[in-house]
C-alpha cells in the first residue's frame, strides 16, 4: 500500500514537471528567435549595391541600416535608388524596404514612385524585385504613366526597369485625360 502511494506520488510530479515544461519550453525558443533576429549592425546614409557577372544590377541610397546577424536580412530605411539594365534604368524612392540575401529579393514599400529613362512613371505601394528571374512585381494597386495613356491594376510582372509591364486583375489602359 505504501509502495502504491509513492509510486503515484511520484507519477503525479513527474506528470506536473512534464506540464511545466511544455508550458514553458517555447518561451526560450522565442527568446533566442528575437535575440538573433535583432540587428547585429546599423549604418546611417550609405550606397548599396548589387551586381551579376560585372553589371550593375542596382545601387540604392538608404537613409538607415539594420543588418542581422547572419547578414542575410537587412532591413532599408529611406530608400532612393536605381535598376539598371542594358544602360536604361528604374529610378526608385521608398519609405521602407527589406534586402533578403539568401532568396536574393529587394522589397520596397511606402509610398514607391519610379521613373525610367523612357518617361514611363510608376506608383504603387510596393515592389518586388526577385533576383533569381530578375522580375520586379507588385501584389497591390499600381499606377503607371507613359505618353498620356495610363495603366493601372491590381497587380503586376515586369522587367527590373519596367519596359514590359503585364497587369493583372482589374487592369485599364486609358489616356490619361480620361482618368480625371
Amino acid at each position: 500500500m505504501k509502495n502504491r502511494k509513492t509510486i503515484i506520488i511520484i507519477v503525479v510530479i513527474l506528470l506536473i514537471a512534464l506540464g511545466v515544461y511544455f508550458l514553458f519550453k517555447d518561451d526560450n525558443r522565442n527568446m533566442n528567435q528575437a535575440a538573433s533576429s535583432s540587428a547585429a549592425m546599423s549604418f546611417k546614409n550609405i550606397d548599396m549595391t548589387e551586381s551579376k557577372e560585372g553589371k550593375l544590377i542596382y545601387r540604392f541610397k538608404v537613409k538607415d541600416v539594420q543588418m542581422s546577424k547572419d547578414q542575410n536580412e537587412i532591413l532599408l530605411t529611406g530608400v532612393e535608388g536605381s535598376y539598371f539594365k542594358d544602360g536604361d534604368e528604374l529610378h526608385l524612392v521608398g519609405d521602407r524596404g527589406k534586402i533578403d540575401r539568401k532568396k536574393k529579393t529587394v522589397y520596397i514599400e511606402g509610398n514607391v514612385h519610379g521613373t525610367n529613362k523612357a518617361g514611363e512613371e510608376l506608383y504603387a505601394e510596393n515592389l518586388t524585385y526577385d533576383g533569381n528571374k530578375e522580375i520586379l512585381s507588385t501584389d497591390q494597386f499600381f499606377t503607371a504613366t507613359k505618353d498620356n495613356k495610363v495603366l493601372t491594376g491590381d497587380s503586376f510582372t515586369a522587367d527590373r526597369i519596367i519596359q514590359v509591364i503585364t497587369a493583372r486583375g482589374h487592369a485599364k489602359l486609358a489616356d490619361k485625360e480620361d482618368t480625371k
